[in-house]
């Protein structure tokens, strides 16, 4: 493992968790009050949502990400939820396996090609009726200049690939430009971080 993931994944909760921390409360509010639905968290990082929700009782978790820098930390400081290693654009897991599949600041910093083949991935996971909770950068007339002006920084900061893709998502209008097509509903829940970031439910009509 290189000394860039190690550090990267090292800082990554103690820089980002506080500011993060009114995006995972949203995410829990946007749950089903059933505590048995099965959750997956696509492209997880360090597991900091998942183990949002396990605070609020759901216990039916697992997580998956490409970076192991990011699941050793995960592993570490989630003993009982399971998480593996693997492209969130092809899982190992079957059909209709999951009612909730999320996804936190996972598609902004991706190809756009990328973005479609993780979307299309969790459709295929996702049980009759359930959904997506996705969260991402959100940039018109709701969110405040401080929203932008420190989410910019943050991306420009990350530079290379990762801020092309940014600025390729916000050039695209965001979330909902950004689906794959097909007959999607998709509905927004929450702002959070001076209505810089926004949490949709998606749901792919079969």
């Amino acid at each position: 493992m290189s000394t860039l993931i190690k550090l990267s994944a090292r800082l990554y909760d103690p820089v980002l968790g506080r500011a993060l921390k009114p995006l995972r409360q949203a995410f829990v509010r946007a749950l089903p009050e059933d505590r048995s639905l099965r959750i997956l968290d696509l492209c997880c990082g360090t597991g900091d949502q998942l183990r949002a929700f396990e605070r609020a009782g759901y216990g039916d978790l697992r997580g998956l990400d490409l970076d192991p820098g990011m699941l050793a930390v995960a592993k570490r400081r989630s003993g009982t939820i399971p998480f593996d290693e693997g492209d969130a654009a092809h899982t190992p897991y079957p059909d209709a396996s999951f009612d909730i599949v999320t996804l936190s600041l996972a598609l902004h910093d991706k190809e756009q090609s990328l973005r479609e083949a993780i979307l299309t991935e969790a459709y295929r996971l996702l049980k009759p009726e359930a959904y997506i909770l996705s969260a991402d950068f959100a940039f018109d007339e709701r969110t405040r200049f401080m929203g932008r002006f420190l989410i910019t920084a943050v991306e420009r900061f990350a530079g290379g690939e990762h801020y092309e893709n940014f600025k390729d998502y916000v050039r695209r209008g965001g979330m909902k430009n950004i689906l794959p097509g097909g007959d999607v509903d998709i509905a927004e829940t929450a702002r959070v971080l001076n209505a810089g970031i926004a949490l949709w439910k998606i749901r792919h009509r079969r």
